[in-house]
C-alpha cells in the first residue's frame, strides 16, 4: 500500500468515527442547535482555554464594524496512565456583543448563515463552509476542519453561534496511532497527534457600533465594544480563563466644517468657491477598495478568502471605499453648483495620499454606483425644486497609519441673465459617511447599508452673499405741477478695494396714476456700471437707460440693483409757468440686501 493511499485510509476511519460524534447535530446538511449529549465528557473537563482579542478603533457611526479577532488558545491537562482520548470533540461556541451583530447574512450559504468566520488551528486553506468540514489541505492540517461560517439567530441579534466544530483534542492521537505519549515529534499528521494547544480564532465578525450611541457632537473618548464567549462540549462547558474581554473602542469616524473662500466674488466674477472639509476622527477610519479593514488580527489569507455578496458588484467583503456623502440645502436661485471629478488631498507643501473619486449613479444614502476611472474636469450636480443638491465621493487612496483630511470644493456659478438680480443665503451642509441609513432604523434596509446619518451639531454652513440693493424711495410724485428726479448710484468703485460689480435696476412703483390710466408696469433700465448712476425724472424718464415716463404718478418707488452698494437720492419740485417754487430733496433707504433664499426672481 503506498504512502498516499494509506493516509487517504487513515483519514477515512477518522471521518468515520467523527461523524458519530458529530451526527446528533446534523440534519439534512444543517447544524441543529439542540444540546448534545448530557454524558459529561471527560475531555471536556480536562481542558481549559485562554480567551485574547485585540480592540481596535472603529466607527461610532458604523452598522457592521470589523472588531478584533477573538483567539481561543485551548490546552489539556495530563491524562491518566494509559488513558487514551477521543480525537475529536463536538463542541459549540457562541459569541455574544454589548451591540448587535452587524454581518451580511443570506447570501447563498442559508438565511441565518453570517460571514463571520471561525478557523481551526489556523487551517484556513480553504472557502468556509456552513458546517465543520475536513478539507483536503495537503499535507499541512489535514486533520483539521476548514474554515466555518457563524450563524445568527433573529431572537438573538448579538450573538453568533458555530456548532457542531470539529474541536481537536490537544495532544490526542490522531487515527490509529498510540496514545498520546507516544506523540513525540509526530504531531498535526495523520498517524501522530493534535498539537498539544488548539486554536479557535474568530474572524471577520462585525458589530452594529452606532448602538453605542454615535451623535454629532465630535468626543475624542472612545467607547468600549465588548464581547463574551462560551465554548461547550458533550454537555460540559470548556473552562475559559477570560470569557468577557474588549473588542473593539468606538470613536467618531469623521469631522466636517464648511466655509466660503470669498463670497462676495459671486458679485463681481459672477463664480465663487466654497469649501467642504472632512477629516478623519482616527487613523484608518478612511478605507480603500480592496482593503477595507486594518486587521488587528492577522489569519493569514487575503480579501478574496470571505464570500462575495451576489448584491455587491463584485465588491465581495470588500464593500468598496469608504464613502462620504455632501448634501447642500438652501442654495440660491439663479445659482448652479460644480464639483471636482477626482480630488487630490494635499495641497501646498502638504504631503499626504487621501484621495477620492465622484462616485456616478448612487442612490440618494451613497449606495451604488461606481468611480469611473480616470475621471478629470468637474461635474454639474443637479439641483432639485427644493434647493438641494448632493455629491457622493469614494476614497481611493488613503494612508491607514496617518489621520488625514481632505478639503472638497463646490464651486458656485450665476446663471440668470447678465445684470439679474442674484439672491445669497446660508447654504447649509450635511456630511455623512455612506452609503447611510436613518439612526433611528434599526436594522436599516440592505446588507449594504454601513453607517447611520448622523446631524453635526452645529450643522455645517457657509455664506452666500446676495449681489442686490434694495433702495426704497418714500414718495415720490409727478402730479398737480410737480415732479421728482431719482438717482441711482452704483458706489461699487471706489479707492478701498472694493471689487467692481454692475448690473440692472428693476423699477416697482406703488401708487395711484391719474384717471383711468391702469397702474405704472414694472420697468428695468440697462446694465449700471461701477461708478455710474441711472438718473431720470418721473415725467421724462430716460430712454437711454431704458425708463419711460410715467404720467400724472404718486405714491412710493422700490428700487431693486443686481450689484452691492447701491444709493438714492430723490429730489421733488413744484414748478409755476416753468418755474421751480418749491424743492425738497431726501436720501433714499437701504431697506435690505437681497438674501432670502429661494425668493422669487425678478422678471425678465
Amino acid at each position: 500500500m503506498t504512502g498516499a493511499t494509506s493516509h487517504r485510509g487513515v483519514r477515512d476511519v477518522m471521518r468515520l468515527r467523527l461523524l458519530c460524534v458529530v451526527m446528533p447535530l446534523v440534519s439534512s446538511g444543517s447544524l441543529s442547535a439542540q444540546a448534545v449529549s448530557p454524558t459529561k465528557s471527560l475531555d471536556a473537563a480536562s481542558i481549559r482555554c485562554s480567551v485574547t482579542a485585540s480592540a481596535p478603533v472603529v466607527r461610532i457611526e458604523g452598522t457592521r464594524e470589523l472588531v478584533g479577532d477573538v483567539l481561543l488558545t485551548c490546552y489539556s491537562t495530563r491524562p491518566e496512565a494509559g488513558a487514551r482520548r477521543s480525537e475529536f470533540l463536538s463542541a459549540d461556541l457562541t459569541l455574544s456583543l454589548n451591540v448587535n451583530i452587524g454581518n451580511r447574512t443570506d447570501f447563498g450559504r442559508g438565511a441565518d448563515v453570517t460571514d463571520a468566520v471561525l478557523v481551526v488551528n489556523e487551517n484556513n486553506c480553504s472557502l468556509p463552509a456552513g458546517e465543520g468540514m475536513h478539507d483536503a489541505c495537503e499535507p499541512e492540517n489535514s486533520t483539521v476542519q476548514g474554515p466555518m461560517l457563524g450563524r445568527r439567530d433573529e431572537s438573538q441579534p448579538r450573538s453568533l453561534r458555530w456548532s457542531g466544530i470539529e474541536f481537536p483534542v490537544p495532544g490526542a492521537a490522531i487515527g490509529n496511532a498510540s496514545p498520546s505519549a507516544d506523540c513525540t515529534g509526530s504531531f498535526d499528521t495523520a498517524g501522530g497527534c493534535h498539537p498539544r494547544t488548539t486554536t479557535l480564532r474568530l474572524t471577520n465578525v462585525r458589530a452594529r457600533a452606532a448602538q453605542l450611541g454615535a451623535s454629532g457632537e465630535v468626543s475624542n473618548t472612545a467607547v468600549p465594544l465588548e464581547a463574551s464567549v462560551t465554548l461547550r462540549a458533550a454537555g460540559a462547558i470548556i473552562g475559559l480563563e477570560r470569557s468577557s474581554l474588549r473588542v473593539a473602542e468606538a470613536a467618531t469616524g469623521m469631522t466636517a466644517e464648511a466655509a466660503s473662500l470669498d463670497p462676495d466674488r459671486i458679485c463681481s466674477h459672477r463664480e465663487t468657491v466654497a469649501e467642504v472639509t472632512i477629516t478623519e476622527g482616527f487613523a484608518a477610519a478612511f478605507k480603500t477598495t480592496g482593503q477595507p479593514d486594518l486587521r488587528p488580527g492577522d489569519p493569514g489569507w487575503n480579501e478574496s478568502f470571505y464570500p462575495i455578496h451576489e448584491e455587491t458588484s463584485g465588491q465581495g467583503s470588500g464593500w468598496g471605499g469608504t464613502r462620504v456623502r455632501v448634501a447642500l440645502s438652501g442654495i440660491p436661485q439663479r445659482a448652479s453648483v460644480r464639483v471636482p471629478s477626482s480630488v487630490a488631498c494635499a495641497s501646498g507643501e502638504e504631503t499626504g495620499s487621501l484621495e477620492l473619486g465622484l462616485v456616478d449613479g448612487a442612490s440618494s444614502s451613497g449606495l451604488g454606483g461606481m468611480v469611473s476611472p480616470g475621471q478629470v474636469g468637474d461635474r454639474t450636480l443637479s439641483i432639485g425644486s427644493d434647493f438641494e443638491a448632493a455629491a457622493v465621493y469614494e476614497v481611493t487612496n488613503s494612508n491607514a497609519l496617518v489621520r488625514e483630511d481632505c478639503r472638497i470644493p463646490f464651486r458656485f456659478s450665476r446663471t440668470g441673465p447678465p445684470g439679474s438680480l442674484f439672491r445669497g443665503g446660508n447654504v447649509e451642509v450635511s456630511v455623512s459617511l455612506a452609503p447611510f441609513q436613518t439612526a433611528s432604523t434599526e436594522a436599516g434596509t440592505g446588507d449594504e447599508l454601513r453607517f447611520v446619518d448622523v446631524e453635526f451639531s452645529p450643522r455645517p454652513s457657509f455664506g452666500m452673499t446676495g449681489c442686490g440693493t434694495t433702495i426704497f424711495f418714500p414718495f415720490v410724485t409727478n402730479r398737480s405741477n410737480f415732479d421728482t428726479a431719482i438717482v441711482v448710484s452704483n458706489t461699487s468703485a471706489d479707492p478701498h478695494g472694493t471689487r467692481h460689480q454692475s448690473g440692472q435696476c428693476t423699477l416697482r412703483y406703488h401708487g395711484s396714476g391719474g384717471e383711468g390710466q391702469p397702474d405704472p408696469a414694472t420697468q428695468r433700465s440697462v446694465e449700471i456700471e461701477a461708478g455710474s448712476q441711472l438718473a431720470f425724472t418721473l415725467s421724462n424718464g430716460n430712454p437711454a437707460k431704458g425708463l419711460a415716463p410715467l404720467t400724472d404718478f404718486e405714491g412710493y418707488l422700490v428700487v431693486e440693483c443686481a450689484f452691492q452698494h447701491g444709493h438714492g437720492y430723490a429730489f421733488v419740485t413744484e414748478q409755476v409757468n416753468g418755474t421751480a417754487v418749491l424743492a425738497q430733496g431726501y436720501l433714499a433707504q437701504i431697506v435690505r440686501v437681497a438674501d432670502d433664499v429661494g425668493a422669487a426672481a425678478s422678471p425678465p
